[in-house]
């Protein structure tokens, strides 16, 4: 009886200990990988006197996906990322997505050009659930009444 309940318990106990002992980031990374609807997306503007000013809202405008992706060393948890947008003719395809050690931000390189500097989206999490998602960006979008003016995005993003 001891030798059959150690041969269930070792097996058992090194799964536990395979996948309990990876970080926050390994096991966020891992969750967020699949299809997911960017079922709501808001643009507003923020302008230097603190207001706002609604740009855009859509429902349904496209979709993300986050995959493990050939020749990414695991250890880094990197993911691929494909963005396909409704109404933009611009794709993003295969490039890497990376989250922060504390799971309050992503990153999406290569987001806004093919450059080295300037070009990614670092995007904060305001909602982490394992269906459900909801995280902002911002952007520098010019000046204006003696001022920085800024675009926020809010994604809310459901799995598919």
């Amino acid at each position: 009886m001891k030798r059959i309940s150690l041969h269930i318990f070792l097996p058992l106990f090194a799964l536990l200990l395979m996948f309990g002992c990876r970080s926050k980031e390994k096991k966020f990374i891992h969750r967020m990988e699949g299809v997911w609807n960017i079922a709501q997306e808001d643009i507003i503007r923020i302008n230097p006197d603190g207001s706002v000013e609604q740009v855009s809202s859509g429902t349904d405008i496209g979709t993300l996906t986050l995959r493990e992706g050939d020749g990414i060393d695991q250890s880094a948890n990197f993911l691929y990322y494909t963005i396909e947008l409704a109404s933009s003719n611009y794709s993003w395809r295969d490039l890497p997505f990376k989250s922060e050690e504390e799971q309050k931000r992503v990153f999406f390189y290569y987001f806004y050009c093919q450059d080295l500097f300037n070009c990614d989206m670092i995007a904060t999490i305001e909602e982490d659930q394992a269906n459900r998602q909801k995280w902002s960006f911002f952007r520098r979008e010019g000046s204006g009444n003696g001022g920085t003016v800024h675009r926020k995005t809010t994604w809310v993003l459901e799995r598919l």
